[in-house]
């Protein structure tokens, strides 16, 4: 991949997408690396006991979409040395075993900076295979 620097980026750019597949496993993983062990997350039985959200299945932590999120920004910009300043998401609908989430990216803003590092505003998000919406949000990426 080409470096990415702040000149080399420009307004409507969309980043390369991140698709990663949901399945009992990986939210299962997720709940061992964060120490959530909420059944919601980790017991099918249950979960389809009290069939909370009316669909009787598990659902990914929030955390999880946030992290399919952020590698969309990282690896667009990390291996030439840029980083997130700021990152916000808003998880708007529940992420399910079975389901294909695609995160994705566009550049919205650009701020140069004459000491320092200049950024760039990105609108990031995560659908689903339906093409509906499971997460939005905003990050902020320093580059030279």
């Amino acid at each position: 991949m080409d470096s990415v620097t702040f000149d080399s980026v420009a307004l409507d750019m969309e980043l390369p997408e991140v698709v990663n597949y949901v399945d009992q496993r990986v939210i299962t993983q997720n709940a061992a690396a964060s120490l959530d062990y909420n059944p919601i997350h980790v017991n099918p039985d249950w979960a389809k006991e009290v069939n909370l959200l009316g669909r009787g299945t598990t659902i990914a932590h929030g955390m999880c979409t946030f992290s399919f999120m952020t590698t969309v920004v990282t690896n667009w910009s990390y291996s030439s040395g840029g980083f997130i300043s700021r990152l916000e998401t808003k998880f708007i609908e529940p992420v399910r075993p079975g389901d294909t989430i695609t995160s994705r990216a566009v550049v919205t803003e650009k701020h140069p900076r004459l000491k320092g590092k200049s950024f760039v505003v990105l609108d990031i998000w995560a659908e689903n295979q339906a093409g509906k919406k499971v997460a939005v949000g905003v990050a902020h990426v320093m580059l030279s």
